[in-house]
């Protein structure tokens, strides 16, 4: 029994030591002249070892108070972890029920915290050897955190009642502003200026419609953002916000984006009020880059001059995909030399298509809907391919076109109060341009 509570994870090594030196030694007479009868010894931190020795024989009581920050594993569950502490069984589905009403114990993920505070009491008679040595927990209190703006609180009032609360945490917004100057990429250079890898695909994202991130881009061009962050009560970051503004200066040519609330929504507009969201995506795929574009070439498997009528965009196998448009699935299966084949139908005009998939998104299949940006497929080699990338066709009117040739019309258009609204968070958002400082200094 003594030898399962030492090799306990979640016991502390110093009460096995106060225990297995009081019982090697029989120290009885030595503690008396130290304790009174119910003497304590204050532990570190302010925590409190309670020691009870009876006058007859050794006869130990001992109770500490104790706080663990445990970090979910994979193949953790709540149940698990406050079994293997050694909680009460019964303690146990009745804190887990008081929690339910507020939070899922089980949708807690791998890498969330908990915080439990319990007290550990640990008794032994030698008079009584079917008792031997006993140790209890009792839960006070759990606290769980299901996102960075709230926590759950579990606490055991004086008649063992367990009561469950919803506590807001208080996040301090900070707006920062990042400019630079790229050199090795758009993304590497942007992250190296100080901004986060999810605001810079955020940022990238905003340009999908627009821009060719394989030949727009240059050496010189430059980049400025100004995005949210939000910092718990201890000036920590726990993540990040909108991209507020945007700017890309391609060879001279400045793309302005700004963030604004329309109709309820965050929405993204350039300098008139037009919104960038348009109808399809010129580059479906993220992080790769143009392997062969629209129009005649050798072929690299067949040998003899083709006409390409599509896009090759090289990637590792297992990039997503994406739908470059809203619409509805007409084809998911394999066809001939395209391999793992997807087809979107936009409109009673447009198609697009995605071919040498490795594999389909379970989530769609044949006559499934569709929005622009949904994960259809995955990069791959299937069918006449010599190494993993994506095919990507326009059609039009059943006939492939040129992709980048492709005019994509706009969404909402302000217009109205609403223009004149957007005009005015417009010239808030330049004026806070010229007056915030970069927030760290541009790569050199």
């Amino acid at each position: 029994m003594l030898d399962r509570i030492m090799e306990h994870r979640l016991f502390k090594p110093i009460a096995v030591s106060i225990i297995v030196s009081f019982l090697m030694f029989q120290g009885v007479t030595y503690l008396k002249n130290i304790f009174s009868a119910n003497g304590s010894i204050e532990k570190g931190r302010g925590q409190l070892i309670k020691i009870n020795i009876s006058s007859s024989g050794v006869n130990l009581d001992l109770s500490e108070d104790q706080l663990i920050n445990y970090r979910i594993k994979s193949g953790d569950t709540m149940l698990k972890v406050l079994l293997e502490l050694g909680a009460d069984e019964h303690d146990v589905f009745t804190i887990l029920s008081s929690m339910k009403k507020l939070f899922a114990p089980q949708s807690l993920i791998s890498g969330s915290q908990i915080t439990i505070k319990f007290r550990t009491k640990i008794s032994y008679d030698p008079n009584n050897s079917q008792a031997g040595i006993e140790r209890k927990v009792i839960i006070n209190s759990m606290t769980v955190f299901p996102s960075f703006e709230e926590q759950v609180i579990v606490s055991r009032s004086n008649d063992g009642i367990y009561e469950s609360k919803k506590v807001q945490i208080k996040l301090t917004r900070q707006v920062s502003k990042f400019h630079g100057v790229i050199k090795e990429g758009l993304f590497v250079d942007g992250v190296a200026a100080g901004i986060s890898p999810t605001s810079m695909m955020n940022m990238i994202n905003l340009y999908g419609y627009d821009v060719d991130f394989q030949r727009d881009i240059h050496d010189g061009d430059k980049f400025e953002v100004l995005v949210e962050s939000f910092y718990d009560e201890a000036g920590k970051k726990v993540k990040d916000g909108n991209v507020l503004f945007s700017s890309l200066t391609l060879q001279n040519r400045a793309i302005d984006i700004y963030m604004f609330k329309s109709e309820g929504r965050s929405e993204y507009f350039d300098a008139k009020g037009n919104s960038v969201r348009k109808s399809l995506l010129r580059t479906p795929i993220n992080g790769a880059r143009v392997s062969s574009g629209f129009g005649l070439r050798r072929h690299p498997i067949l040998g003899y001059s083709k006409m390409h009528k599509g896009t090759d965009f090289a990637a590792p196998t297992g990039t997503p995909i994406l739908a470059a448009g809203n619409g509805t699935v007409v084809y998911m299966a394999v066809k001939g030399g395209y391999g793992n084949y997807v087809q979107i139908k936009h409109n009673s005009e447009y198609a697009t298509a995605y071919g040498h998939a490795s594999r389909f998104n379970k989530k769609f299949h044949l006559g499934s809907k569709v929005k622009q940006g949904d994960v259809v497929a995955y990069v791959g080699t299937t069918g006449r391919s010599t190494g993993p990338h994506l095919h990507f066709e326009v059609l039009y009117k059943g006939s492939q076109i040129n992709p980048a040739k492709v005019k994509a019309t706009s969404g909402i258009r302000l217009a109205g109060k609403e223009l004149a609204r957007f005009q005015t968070i417009k010239s808030e958002t330049d004026k806070y341009r010229k007056s915030a400082p970069n927030k760290i200094a541009s790569p050199k």
